[in-house]
Parts: structure tokens; C-alpha cells; sequence
């Protein structure tokens, strides 16, 4: 009985010592997979830029090239500070950026969704889908087309019962 006794107490130590010893990562951050859509409807401004310049407490400023939503004021965008949730930009590189507006700053986090230009195909041909005028016309007469076919098959019906 005492052997089993030491016998558990060793094997309950070491399990637990078993976490100092081959620790995990941990992060203080973890962001939710958003679609474009929900990301479009929770950015104040989104678009597309080069990094020009940086500093060490998550100041950025970008070049913009092409805005798909809100007014960035002159391309200043906060980041964080790296390790708390910020998103670290280099400089001369062209990124997708969503920015949300904290205390009349355009801020950004790891969980906005900013990608490397050359990473952010998908979401620039959906950003350009999303933000087109003429995409939205495009299924207007189809809708129009759709809506006197159903008028006319109502009205025959009606007609119909009413002759009969």
C-alpha cells in the first residue's frame, strides 16, 4: 500500500512539474476567422498602401494607393504596440489595410485582417465586388425579368379561377 502510495504521488509530481519543464505558448491574442463581409462592415477604413515609415510605439504612416472604405487621415494608422495585439508593418512593403477608429485614431490589431498585398488576392477581388456601382446593376434586369414573369403567372392564375 505505501509503495502505490509513492508510486501515485511521483507520477501525480511529475505530471505536473511536466508543464514547467515543456511549457506551451501561449497568446494573448485570438481573433475570430471573419468573412470579407464582416470584416467590411467592422472596418471604418479599408485599403491599400505602402509602409513609408514606423516608429517603436506602433506609429505607422502609409502611402495610400487606393481606398475601398472611410477617409485615412493622410495614412497614419496606430498598430499597437508589438506582443499586445499589434500588427507589425515593414517598411517599403504594400499591405491590405483594415483600420477601426479608437478615440479618433485609426488603430489595428492582429485580428483586422491586414495582409501582405501579394497574400490579399481574394480580398481585393472582393473588396472590388463589394465597392463597384456597376456589380450592383448588374442583376437588375434579371430581378426585373423575374418579377413580370411572376406577376403574369399570378395574374393567369387569377384569371383562371375567376372563369372558372
Amino acid at each position: 500500500m505505501m509503495r502505490k502510495m509513492v508510486l501515485l504521488t511521483l507520477l501525480f509530481t511529475m505530471m505536473v512539474n511536466s508543464g514547467y519543464l515543456f511549457p506551451t505558448k501561449v497568446f494573448a491574442c485570438s481573433c475570430m476567422e471573419l468573412s470579407i463581409e464582416e470584416k467590411v462592415d467592422i472596418a471604418s477604413t479599408i485599403f491599400k498602401g505602402t509602409l513609408v515609415s514606423k516608429d517603436t510605439q506602433g506609429e505607422n504612416q502609409f502611402r495610400i494607393d487606393k481606398v475601398w472604405k472611410g477617409d485615412p487621415a493622410e495614412g497614419y494608422v496606430f498598430s499597437g504596440i508589438f506582443g499586445m495585439c499589434g500588427t507589425e508593418f515593414e517598411e517599403g512593403n504594400d499591405y491590405l489595410v483594415y483600420t477601426s477608429t479608437s478615440k479618433g485614431v485609426e488603430s489595428t490589431s492582429i485580428c483586422s485582417g491586414n495582409k501582405l498585398i501579394a497574400d490579399a488576392g481574394e480580398d481585393i477581388q472582393a473588396l472590388d465586388r463589394l465597392f463597384d456601382p456597376s456589380s450592383k446593376m448588374r442583376y437588375t434586369p434579371f430581378l426585373l425579368f423575374t418579377f413580370v414573369v411572376a406577376g403574369a403567372v399570378l395574374w393567369m392564375v387569377i384569371y383562371k379561377r375567376k372563369k372558372t
